[in-house]
């Protein structure tokens, strides 16, 4: 990953220099040849007025020499030149240097309107090998009157490179310096980047070989390293409550089924060793049966959530009365119910003609007599669990409350979760923990949903919402 990532960072670099450059070079080439054609129109100006100085001539040999090289560095142009000197009516009087590489009567044939007191520059071939060479023209005026002209030419290619190219080593350093920097903070940045995954990474491999006590530095300032560190310790937390949950589940399975099986099996040997008279022999055999009942009612329980947990149970849906419905379970839970100080009530908060609804009445008994099942383990010395149904606008709410001694706090966050029973619960009452986790996964199936409204030392409040039937 930090190879990958540094090419592409350079490579994205890369583009932005060269692109950055190439605006540069761009810029420097245009204020090259702005500064250099004001220059010569200045250049020009010096020499119109020297010439004119001096009856439209300008000095000869050396001296001119000098003078040509001072105005130019006066007015910046350090380029290779040639100078003329034409008579009002264009016939070339003077020229420097001596040597020329093109005819002078090439300035004549493409000679450009000149008004006074104006530069006019022109780009023109003038030999030829059609170089381009910058011509620029201006009269030389005395009291009003233009006694000639002046002409001063140089290379079209010179005047715009040599300058930027007197900076070419300066300039290539400074793009070389920016590529070896710009590498090496893409590369520091990439590595800063690299080394959380690192860290995650080494975590998986600890979490696979079975180690969830992992020890990762989420205090990262970018928020997206950040969220990914904590979300992969929540994930490690939650992966070793799993693990916890998974053997709680083990140890519950075993010391569950261990127990009937158990029973089982010393009561009918108790009857085949003959121990016990015909009586005792028929209430050791109905003791068995029981026995062998809960053992069954716990293996479908198990596969029962298994299905719902793997979402492949169908739930079917019929218009039933829904105030009708709780009653009969409420009625046909209470007769169930031996030797218990438990008495169950159904309220409903307002007199509606009809509580219809759309839902599967198996279902819907499943997940209330858990509720009631649990309520009544919550009363060791029995109480009054009360169920009240309301309506509320898109759904109805059944509300599920015992008189018991409450959940604590600590567990209240941890009742909806696969196998987890409470320290009181699994002191007492035998299960597996999956009551109200199967619960609720029903009653989702059913559209709605299963919360633990609020619980207290004065009792619990569980709370059912099954969808209305909407009228259209």
């Amino acid at each position: 990953m930090l190879y990958h990532w540094s090419i592409r960072y350079f490579a994205m670099l890369s583009i932005t220099l060269l692109i950055a450059s190439t605006a540069i070079i761009f810029l420097i080439y245009w204020d090259v040849r702005v500064k250099q054609r004001s220059g010569l129109e200045q250049m020009m100006q010096d020499i119109a007025v020297e010439a004119a100085n001096r009856g439209g001539m300008l000095p000869e040999g050396a001296e001119l020499g000098r003078l040509l090289d001072q105005l130019s560095r006066k007015n910046g142009v350090q380029d290779r030149s040639y100078v003329f000197i034409f008579d009002p009516d264009r016939r070339l009087t003077q020229q420097f240097p001596s040597f020329i590489p093109f005819e002078p009567g090439q300035l004549t044939r493409q000679w450009p309107e000149i008004t006074k007191d104006q530069t006019q520059i022109r780009e023109l071939r003038l030999d030829p090998d059609q170089t381009l060479y910058l011509a620029a023209f201006r009269p030389i005026g005395n009291d009003g009157e233009i006694t000639g002209y002046a002409a001063y030419v140089v290379q079209r290619q010179t005047i715009l490179l040599s300058t930027p190219l007197q900076h070419r080593v300066m300039r290539l350093s400074i793009v070389a310096i920016a590529f070896i920097i710009g590498w090496g903070i893409l590369f520091v940045l990439t590595k800063r980047l690299l080394k959380p995954i690192q860290e995650a990474a080494d975590a998986a491999k600890q979490i696979v070989a079975g180690n969830y006590h992992v020890d990762i530095n989420d205090s990262h300032a970018e928020k997206e390293i950040y969220e990914l560190m904590g979300s992969f310790k929540e994930m490690a937390s939650r992966l070793e409550h799993l693990e916890s949950l998974r053997n709680q589940l083990f140890l519950g399975v075993t010391h569950e089924l261990k127990t009937p099986i158990a029973s089982i099996s010393g009561l009918i040997q108790a009857v085949k060793d003959g121990v016990v008279s015909d009586e005792e022999a028929k209430e050791f055999l109905e003791m068995g049966l029981k026995e062998t009942n809960r053992l069954q009612k716990m293996v479908e329980d198990l596969l029962d959530f298994n299905r719902f947990a793997a979402n492949t149970v169908t739930v079917t849906h019929q218009r039933v009365d829904l105030r009708a419905e709780l009653q009969e379970m409420a009625m046909r839970w209470q007769q169930a119910q031996e030797k218990t100080n438990v008495h169950i009530k159904v309220e409903t908060t307002s007199e509606r003609i009809k509580w219809e609804v759309s839902t599967d009445p198996v279902r819907l008994e499943q997940i209330m007599i858990n509720l009631f099942n649990n309520a009544r383990d919550a009363m060791e010395t029995g109480g009054t669990i009360t169920v009240r149904l309301y309506a509320e606008p898109a759904q109805y709410c059944i509300e599920v409350q015992d008189t018991g001694e409450g959940i604590p706090a600590a567990e209240q966050n941890k009742v909806f979760e696969s196998f987890y029973r409470g320290e009181k619960k699994r002191a007492r009452v035998h299960g597996l923990g999956i009551g109200l986790s199967f619960s609720k996964l029903i009653s989702r199936s059913l559209g709605g949903d299963l919360v633990l409204k609020s619980s207290s030392p004065k009792g619990t409040t569980f709370a059912l919402t099954i969808p209305a039937i909407r009228s259209h």
